[in-house]
């Protein structure tokens, strides 16, 4: 099973997501879950760097991907909020599709 942990801060703002495990929705290379959700992440990771220009923490290790927002302004928050929320939705919608491959956990820090 997929996990995803997504942590937010006390403004709503996601400062932290984890994505680890497999869904086991199909073999190796042809699993339509694993795929969705491995593009979803690290498209956010690309979406951040390469087009908002921010430099997140993450590392992507086989079955674990970790990325983490650093301090923003308030324009750049927002902004990333926009990327950050549409990820998290989207894993949600992943999820009521494939509830018993993927789970999603979100915390406050």
């Amino acid at each position: 099973m997929i996990t995803a942990y997504v942590k937010r801060d006390n403004k709503k703002s996601v400062v932290e997501y984890r994505i680890t495990g497999h869904a086991n929705c199909g073999e190796y290379g042809r699993d339509v879950v694993c795929s969705a959700v491995s593009v979803l992440a690290q498209a956010i990771i690309i979406g951040l760097t390469k087009t908002m220009g921010i430099k997140p923490d993450y590392s992507i290790d086989g079955g674990d991907l970790y990325c983490a927002i650093p301090p923003l302004d308030e324009k750049r928050r927002r902004e990333a909020d926009l990327l950050l929320d549409t990820m998290f939705y989207t894993l949600k919608s992943i999820r009521d599709s494939y509830p018993e491959n993927i789970s999603i956990f979100e915390t406050e820090v």
